[in-house]
């Protein structure tokens, strides 16, 4: 991996998802309900047919594949890690990956596996419980040495089997490519569960901290029940600042509710997907529908995602524009936004990433790429001149999709960039030397460079 040039990240968020019970699978993480990865359900879902019967035994996966033939996937690591979820590079050289069901943090150096993990905890796993999410920012100016913080967030068992999802914030040493010093910022529910819990982490250039959780399976307020629990810690994005306290803007930082200081929105299904766009600043979230209608959401302060009454856009509900007050549950500083596009059959969306580099072509730089866990898709969407939606050219091809839904297999095809990332997509960065990284479940990484590079 080459030396490049990143854009600094401050600012971490939580988002906290509601829980539902299992009829159909529409998504491998979302619905599979085993111990570990190994007795997962999944059904074939939207833009996934049925597979055909396995060649020979030990047949090799086929490679991802691209649409733009000016570039090329190199992979870096094939079929290694274990059940990784999310990935950062925490310099030029060396990139870090959360393994879901080890609680091992994985170092990857110059394209090699380390042979030891940088960091173990002791994590729950069943469904979509285990070590889920990694950010970094740069210490502030405040704190005499230059080294990161790195934060972890995963289902933490302790005691006498019990259970509770977590952000520990560490310091990165450098000198001793370790992780030291570990402090929990952020302690949240994982009951019922064990479905739903989120577990991305972002951060802006500011130093706040993003993290989602799911519902939890859980029917209170923050999943617009209005005669629910009051807010409990699901279904939301948590905002806090690198010690864990609540971020002084926060939308909700005056509510008689204390716990609600920290929320940045609510209303949320589950979620694993958080991207800050480098030259807006918003926060970008996916979201996961139930039987229908996954999402690519915008979230203002105090958002209000609409889950459990609506998923996808309000003109494919039952309800009209006029109920919303009557059938949501408006907190004082809140608003509810239609998701900026949507899957009508689940497809599993996962990560997002604001491409930020210019090496892959100027065309793809500052737009978005997007993962899915059902078919190992990777699409890609062109932001709208404020950057407060993805666009589509009513003139062309993309016609069908000017209502900001894929309704079908055909329209599908028009925002698929790659395919066949066999094991789904958990992860998209950008690499500091300015190509593209793709994690998958299955232990992968591949990176998208210039077919002549």
């Amino acid at each position: 991996m080459s030396v490049g040039a990143t854009s600094g990240r401050a600012a971490i968020i939580i988002l906290i998802l509601s829980p539902y019970y299992l009829t159909l699978a529409t998504n491998y993480f979302d619905n599979y309900t085993g111990e570990g990865i190994a007795n997962y359900f999944v059904v074939p879902a939207f833009g996934q047919e049925e597979e055909e019967e396995e060649g020979e035994e030990g047949e090799e996966l086929s490679s991802p594949q691209l649409n733009d033939q000016a570039l090329r996937i190199e992979p870096i690591i094939e079929g290694e890690l274990f059940s990784p979820t999310s990935m950062v590079f925490i310099d030029n050289d060396t990139l870090l990956v959360t393994q879901k069901d080890n609680g091992n943090l994985i170092a990857i150096n110059n394209g090699t596996l380390m042979s030891q993990p940088i960091l173990s905890v002791q994590v729950e796993t069943r469904a979509t419980r285990g070590l889920l999410g990694i950010t970094t920012i740069e210490k502030p100016s405040s704190v005499a040495d230059d080294t990161k913080f790195v934060f972890l967030y995963f289902t933490e068992l302790f005691g006498q089997d019990q259970v509770r999802n977590r952000v520990y914030r560490y310091e990165w040493s450098q000198e001793n490519q370790t992780l030291v010093n570990g402090t929990m910022v952020v302690d949240l529910p994982a009951d019922p569960g064990p479905g739903h819990n989120g577990g991305k982490l972002e951060a802006d250039r500011n130093g706040t901290i993003y993290a989602v959780i799911g519902d939890l399976f859980r029917e209170g307020q923050l999943q617009n029940v209005a005669d629910g629990p009051a807010a409990e810690d699901s279904s939301v994005i948590i905002r806090i600042t690198e010690n864990g306290s609540a971020n002084a803007s926060n939308p909700f930082l005056y509510s008689s509710n204390e716990l609600m200081h920290k929320y940045y929105g609510y209303g949320i299904r589950n979620s694993f997907g958080l991207a800050i766009d480098p030259i807006s600043g918003l926060l970008w979230e996916t979201e996961n529908g139930d039987e229908s209608y996954d999402e690519i959401n915008v979230v203002y302060p105090g958002f209000n995602s609409g889950w459990n009454k609506i998923m996808g856009p309000i003109s494919r509900s039952d309800m009209e524009q006029s109920e919303l007050e009557e059938e949501l549950v408006v907190l004082e500083g809140s608003r509810y936004a239609d998701p900026v596009f949507s899957w009508e059959q689940p497809v599993g969306v996962t990560d997002l990433e604001f491409f930020n580099s210019t090496v892959l072509g100027p065309e793809y730089a500052q737009n978005l790429f997007v993962g899915d866990i059902n078919n190992g898709n990777l699409y890609y969407f062109e932001l709208n001149d404020s950057r407060t939606g993805v666009k589509f050219d009513a003139n062309d091809l993309e016609e069908d999709l000017v209502d900001q839904v894929a309704d079908d297999d055909e329209e599908l095809s028009q925002i698929i960039f790659g395919s066949g990332f066999d094991g789904g997509i958990t992860d998209i960065e950008t690499g500091p030397d300015g190509f593209l990284y793709v994690l998958t479940f299955n232990g992968s990484i591949y990176r998208i460079m210039p077919a002549t590079n």
